[in-house]
């Protein structure tokens, strides 16, 4: 599928998933017992939301049910900074000895 369709299909109907994503994280984050405040509430939903829509952008013509893709929106948007954290980390060690990742 080339670009233009997949931006097409994006504003058809697939800018919804980022608001699943986003739903995801603000669920989490009403759950929380501990206290957080406003940058980190927005900035965990704004995260949740892009990871949501990168998401879609991976899966969108992967042949699994719709029900599995959408359950998969939600979930990466609940653990999304743990995800980002974990690239930013990835990237860190990657970038302190880079022959360790890269085989010659």
């Amino acid at each position: 599928m080339d670009f233009k369709n997949i931006i097409g299909e994006f504003f058809n109907g697939g800018w919804l998933i980022p608001l699943i994503g986003a739903s995801g994280m603000v669920a989490r984050m009403l759950t929380y017992k501990g206290q957080y405040s406003l940058k980190t509430f927005v900035r965990n939903v704004v995260a949740a939301a892009i990871l949501s829509g990168i998401l879609w952008f991976v899966l969108q013509d992967a042949p699994i049910s719709d029900f599995i893709k959408a359950v998969s929106y939600g979930v990466i948007g609940v653990v999304a900074p743990e995800i980002i954290n974990g690239i930013i980390a990835l990237a860190r060690k990657f970038e302190k000895n880079p022959d360790k990742f890269i085989k010659k």
